[in-house]
């Protein structure tokens, strides 16, 4: 009995496999279980995330055939819908993290997924399955930013798209994801590359319907996709939107650089190379952004209405600014979901020194509870707190300027603008959202040379860490005062929850941002000044 009791003791047993709420994911996309885009396709490339799946250290496969009922590693994944199970293809392992291929083969409906490891199975976990659905693979590997695409020079000159390696109009592209859909053969033994042209897809660049000459498997792996296109006519910018949209449904939102000549894309609306240059130099891009807003908000029957003064100094790393930090295009959308993964690194604040605001109001010295960050309320009828003005003081129209002392990272400056409050938008005009019909927005008082921003939110609910769903964001010349949000765009939002109280969680946000002059000073490498009015809505209904 001793004996027994040692040998226990010494070989404890396994750890049973836990796969993590919403840890079934595509591989591209990485969207969110609940998702309208969230199946997986017949097919496709898949992550599972979760604790105990697999070794500490990471085992790939190395050859074909692939690993199926057998494992790698230890490692094996069953999936099973309506009655029928399949096992998965084999890809990589790791405790936290496993991948594989969904064989063509598998069911189309919902059913459920378990992960084994050395004996022990997990949990049955909920997995949808679907004919297609695809997931644009992006160099962050979170599926937002920059795409992985290639620019087809010639047979052998392929390079990867980027800021210094841009596309042309009419240049032939390669892009990358997975979940076009099933293909026939025996998926393990090896990529059956071939091209699917009576599949529905379409691929937009920057607004526009480019044209396709292939999607199918690459010819390189087992539920890898290409779709080569062509960049349509017309478009330019070193972050433009790009999606696949498979019939009704669309993909993950990622971003390609089109220059107008030569490999380098300069846009007048993002970092320059000289700062991106500098800011590598210095560990992160050193800004400053000041702002004169006003918030008009409407949930059922409370309307609030607030005014604010605001100077923000930080020092922010490069791979921080990544994503859909980019500059959208006016004319165009963007989808994406929320929360967004975490940016690799964090800001770091800087002391600008004390910092005063004059002209149409004040004198008044903003507030600093923390270095780098000012701001001053303006909220009428209110308790005032610190950083509060509660007098009935509100922001008029007129010029406004900005001081800065000087502090000990960022030099003493002055900057100035005009604000503008002529914009409006009528809240009570959407009480609600059909997301198969396209939904246009109109405003009135718009700034010469302004952006308007609409972004419509709908959540699914409190998932395990925290609220979560999807955000469609379009952006538009503030003077054409009208806006109309594409059907297929709204339909890649989930449809809003009800909370406990009856109130639908859906959001209209409906904003006017005005760039004045940049300033300088010692120690940053950009600074802005802009004034923002900012419309919203909540406890819209989206269906």
């Amino acid at each position: 009995m001793a004996l027994a009791a040692t040998l226990l003791a010494s070989h404890p047993a396994a750890a049973q496999p836990v796969i993590a709420a919403l840890g079934v994911r595509n591989a591209g996309s990485y969207s969110l279980p609940g998702l309208p885009n969230a199946g997986i396709a017949q097919g496709s490339l898949f992550i599972v995330f979760g604790q105990n799946m697999g070794p500490a250290k990471i085992v790939q496969v190395s050859s074909f055939p692939l690993p199926t009922s057998a494992g790698l590693a230890g490692t094996s994944i069953q999936i099973t819908i309506n009655g029928t199970s399949v096992d998965a293809i084999m890809l990589y392992t790791l405790a936290t993290q496993v991948a594989a291929v969904l064989p063509s083969s598998t069911p189309i409906g919902t059913g459920t997924m378990t992960v084994t490891y050395n004996g022990q199975t997990s949990a049955a976990a909920p997995i949808t399955v679907v004919k297609s659905t695809f997931g644009i693979f992006a160099v962050n590997q979170s599926g937002t930013g920059q795409a992985v695409l290639q620019n087809v020079n010639s047979a052998t000159d392929r390079p990867f798209n980027s800021r210094t390696q841009s596309a042309q109009p009419g240049q032939v592209m390669i892009l990358w994801g997975t979940g076009l859909g099933p293909v026939t053969g025996n998926e393990a033994a090896g990529p059956l590359p071939g091209d699917m042209p009576n599949l529905n897809v379409h691929v937009w660049v920057d607004g526009k319907d480019a044209a396709i000459q292939y999607r199918g498997r690459s010819g390189c792996c087992t539920g890898d996709d290409q779709i080569v296109f062509v960049v349509p006519a017309g478009v330019e910018g070193c972050a433009l939107p790009v999606y696949v949209q498979i019939d009704n449904t669309v993909s993950n939102f990622v971003t390609m650089a089109v220059g107008s000549g030569g490999a380098q894309c300069i846009n007048p609306n993002a970092l320059t190379p000289a700062q991106i240059q500098t800011a590598t130099q210095n560990g992160g891009i050193r800004s400053a952004s000041l702002a004169v807003t006003h918030y008009d908000g409407l949930a059922g029957t409370t309307h609030e209405v607030s005014d604010g003064l605001q100077a923000v100094f930080a020092k922010t790393p490069l791979s921080a600014l990544s994503g859909f930090s980019a500059v959208v295009p006016v004319g165009n959308c963007i989808v994406y979901q929320f929360p967004v993964p975490a940016p690799t690194g964090t800001n770091t604040y800087l002391d600008a020194g004390n910092i005063s605001v004059s002209g149409a109001v004040g004198p008044y010295n903003l507030y600093s509870a923390s270095t780098g960050a000012y701001s001053l309320s303006f909220l009428p009828g209110a308790t005032s707190s610190p950083g509060e003005i509660t007098d009935g003081t509100v922001l008029g129209p007129g010029n406004y300027t900005f001081t800065g002392s000087g502090g000990a990272d960022v030099g003493a400056f002055t900057a100035s603008i005009n604000y503008v409050n002529t914009f409006k938008w009528d809240q009570s005009s959407v009480p609600s959202i059909n997301r198969s019909q396209p939904l246009t927005i109109t405003w009135t008082g718009g700034t010469a040379g302004a952006i308007v921003n609409i972004s419509v939110t709908s959540s699914l609910g409190h998932g395990p860490v925290s609220d979560f769903g999807s955000v469609l964001s379009c952006y538009e010349d503030a003077t054409l005062e009208t806006f109309t949000l594409p059907a297929v765009l709204l339909s890649a939002l989930p449809p809003s929850y009800t909370d406990a109280n009856g109130n639908p969680q859906g959001t209209i946000e409906v904003i006017e941002n005005s760039a004045g002059t940049p300033f300088t000073a010692s120690g940053l490498d950009l600074a802005t000044i802009s004034f923002e009015l900012a419309f919203t809505r909540g406890f819209v209904a989206i269906q």
